[in-house]
């Protein structure tokens, strides 16, 4: 119970205020309660003042009366912060976890059943919580930089309570602050040292729910000099978390990374001295040291003395840059000896395998790649001896973990870094074992060490040639391509060469006319401005015999990059073109003026489905083109998007066919597995994906960290699948260094046009077509500019823009 007798004179003050007898209340003094906060949810995805919440738990052995205990942000009485009280008759188990929510209907869009209390009215099936204004005359709502939670008794003593962030009231240091979407949670639940080593960051909340593992530390016991194994415990989350602690080592590694924002950081990475070790194997002797954006003033195999605190930075165990204190004792010492890592399979297994090595050096034998060197200097292999040559993904529960990602020292320049595609063999791979984007990685130190053995060139593959009564559909996602004027004043807008322009131009027109020759329909994603489009469709208009009409308009989406179709105009009517904006109760902070929502809704999708109705040799066809939600911020915290996005493309499927349109086509970059959830919702009523028919070995069209997968789709309705010839996708991207984009020599130039292979299907369709000649050799395309800005040039982005940092 944090500083009850320190604090307890505050509630004293309050009883002589509200003219209670003192000499009564001094010689019966309220015994603390067994009640204690025990995870706290403050920054939250949407509306903090929705959907915050607040758990407690009874870790005691008696039913306890709630009717008059209060909780709330008022550390003392008569301010402005919020405290509220629990309805009269209220009370909580032995052993319950109860849930007080700014809102019932918040919670509820988040976790999907309803707290036990809510503070503001939104749900009659809900207990509402009573403002206590005695105590506090504001509102209870939690700050996102720091803030204090109390839990009062009956007297207004404070029987618990907890600081984070910038909040030092009840003790020092505080809990550290969280990212959006975690939560502090007290583990164990029955923990009260009333420090911040009672708390961890969860990285996915558990409302409800107690957390019993894990081992309750004393201040005391922290205080003695440590072997890192000591710090790191035998567990996911560092048995000394939120401490501060001293321990001697010697530095393994670096690693210097930058995020999204320009930003570079430093790693480095440590390990217990030689001999110096605790002995336990479950538990890891390395540990990493965040440096933030100060550059390392030591060298590998320099012995260190260290004092900082120890933290989780999205499951990675790492001390904090501030307040951190390094000193260099020695220089030049020998380093231990990497442990040779061999993972299996399982996804669980192979995290609980790598957990006791977590920033440790580790090495591999040979080793085959199964993801090429991608911009940010780093590729993913398999060990030669697991037989696999490539790992296939189709759903989160497939097995992957064999699969070792290896990065470089440096995410920025790759200099010396191999750049190797997908069948490469190397060997000589060691270095510290980093968490990093939910994957155990090695950061290769010496890149002069690997050897490659570079696996046969084999013939860029092409699509069939159309027959006279066939069409076809591709879906192409052309990664990132803007024009280089500035409309966001954003530094993280990308802004190419003219050089870089021209070279992307070469490789986009080179995909459409020779790889996917020149398909009937093409389904864009990623594409900034229409202009763009319309300078590809010249380009690729002297081989292809047309030049493509083009669909297009502006999303909201807040990078500029959107949606469009090129369709053939010798056999192709465009009819109609719209996006197809709606609102959902699914928060997802998307600002969007083309539609109003209902209160406590928000609109669904940051790029609409873009519906184009099309007359194909004068029969109907409609066409969505669509970019689901990426799973930027977490596979599972992004997953309710894409299932909201899915059913309601599905719904529009299945309105299209209910008034009669029979031909439908739902294509485009769904930005998850063949068969997650989102995808199998696609194909409930009917509409199947075309590229189902593709053989397994080949069923993939995208390449991430070593896992291939098919997250693009073609699905068909009932009556347009039974005019399937083929489908086929062709691999010129997923399996290739990213350094290819730019390579636009005979050899280079199919090659990594995007980061997606491009996925192609072929359609039977009446007889041999008539084909409309003063179309074909028109020298202006057709355009459908519904609302689309126009730009000038064209835009390539080589570097990709995935986030550096969380």
């Amino acid at each position: 119970m944090v500083k009850r007798y320190a604090i307890q004179f505050l509630g004293l003050c309050f009883l002589l205020w509200a003219g209670v007898d003192m000499n009564a209340a001094a010689s019966q003094p309220p015994p603390p309660l067994p009640l204690l906060i025990t995870e706290v949810y403050y920054d939250t995805p949407g509306r903090d003042e929705d959907e915050e919440w607040i758990e407690i738990a009874n870790i005691g052995l008696q039913i306890l009366d709630l009717s008059d205990i209060k909780i709330g942000d008022a550390t003392s009485s008569g301010g402005n912060e919020g405290m509220v009280r629990f309805p009269e008759g209220s009370t909580i188990a032995p052993g319950q976890a109860i849930v007080i929510a700014q809102t019932a209907r918040g919670f509820h869009a988040l976790f999907s059943h309803n707290p036990d209390y809510e503070i503001r009215d939104t749900n009659p099936d809900v207990p509402d919580m009573r403002p206590y204004r005695l105590w506090a005359t504001g509102s209870l709502a939690l700050a996102n930089g720091g803030d204090e939670v109390v839990l009062l008794n009956q007297a207004n003593v404070i029987n618990d309570g907890v600081n984070y962030g910038n909040k030092t009231t009840l003790f020092e240091p505080a809990v550290l602050g969280v990212f959006t979407g975690q939560s502090i949670e007290r583990v164990p639940a029955n923990c009260d040292t009333n420090t911040a080593a009672d708390w961890q960051p969860q990285r996915v909340p558990t409302p409800g729910i107690l957390q019993f593992d894990g081992v309750c530390t004393t201040p005391e016991e922290t205080r003695n000099l440590l072997a890192i194994g000591q710090i790191q415990g035998n567990g996911p989350v560092a048995a000394r978390v939120n401490e501060i602690v001293t321990f001697r080592a010697v530095v393994t590694g670096v690693y210097r990374d930058r995020n999204s924002s320009g930003q570079t950081y430093y790693t480095l990475f440590v390990q217990d001295i030689p001999g110096s070790e605790d002995g336990d194997p479950a538990t890891s002797d390395g540990i990493a040291l965040f440096l933030g954006r100060q550059s390392p003033r030591t060298q590998i195999g320099d012995h260190v003395l260290i004092t900082g605190l120890v933290t989780e930075f999205f499951g990675f165990t790492e001390l904090d840059d501030d307040g951190l204190e390094i000193m260099v004792e020695s220089q030049g010492n020998p380093l231990p000896i990497a442990i040779e890592v061999n993972p299996p399979a399982d996804n669980a297994a192979a995290a609980v395998y790598y957990e006791p090595y977590e920033a440790m050096r580790v090495s591999l034998p040979t080793s085959r790649v199964v993801g090429p060197t991608i911009q940010v200097c780093s590729f993913a292999v398999v060990r030669l001896d697991s037989g696999l040559t490539r790992v296939i993904r189709h759903q989160i529960s497939d097995p992957i973990g064999q699969i070792i990602p290896v990065l470089h020292t440096n995410d920025t320049n790759c200099t010396g870094f191999p750049q190797v595609k997908t069948g490469d063999q190397v060997a000589g791979l060691v270095g510290p074992l980093i968490y990093h984007f939910d994957q155990f990685k090695i950061v290769q130190q010496d890149a002069a060490a690997l050897t490659l053995t570079r696996a046969p060139a084999q013939p860029a593959p092409v699509a069939p040639p159309l027959q006279s009564h066939q069409i076809s559909f591709a879906s192409f996602n052309v990664e990132n391509h803007f024009d280089n004027l500035d409309d966001t004043g954003d530094d993280a807008e990308p802004k190419p060469l003219p050089i870089e322009i021209r070279l992307k131009q070469s490789k986009l027109a080179y995909a459409i006319h020779t790889t996917l020759g020149c398909p009937t329909v093409i389904g864009i994603q990623e594409i900034e401005k229409a202009n763009l489009l319309l300078d590809l469709a010249n380009e690729v208009a002297q081989t292809c015999g047309f030049t493509y009409a083009v669909s297009h308009r502006e999303s909201p989406d807040v990078r500029g990059i959107d949606l469009a179709l090129l369709t053939d105009p010798r056999i192709v009517q465009v009819q109609a073109v719209q996006l197809r904006q709606t609102c959902s109760s699914v928060p997802t902070g998307i600002s969007d003026s083309s539609i109003t929502c209902l209160g406590g809704e928000q609109p669904l999708f940051s790029r609409p489905p873009l519906q184009v109705n099309l007359l194909i040799q004068e029969q109907p066809v409609t066409v969505l083109v669509n970019h689901f939600k990426s799973k930027r911020g977490g596979e599972a915290e992004t997953e309710k998007e894409r299932l909201a996005q899915a059913a309601y493309v599905n719904q529009l499927g299945q309105e299209f066919l209910s008034n009669g349109q029979a031909h439908i086509v739902i294509m485009g970059d769904f930005n998850d597995y063949f068969l997650s959830p989102p995808l199998q919702k696609l194909a409930e009523t009917g509409f199947s994906n075309a590229l189902a028919t593709v053989p397994e070995g080949e069923r993939y069209s995208f390449v991430f960290s070593g896992a291939s997968q098919l997250i693009d789709g073609i699905f068909l309705s009932p009556a347009l699948a039974e005019h399937l010839a083929q489908a086929t996708i062709l691999h010129v991207n997923a399996d290739y260094p990213d350094i290819l984009g730019g390579d636009v020599s005979v050899t280079g130039l199919p090659y990594q046009a995007t980061d997606h292979d491009l996925p192609l299907v072929i359609l039977n369709w009446g007889a041999e077509p008539e084909i409309d000649e003063a179309a074909a050799a028109t020298s202006f395309p057709w355009i459908w500019l519904l609302g689309g800005t126009v730009g000038l040039g064209l835009l390539i982005t080589w570097r990709r823009t995935r986030p550096r940092t969380p």
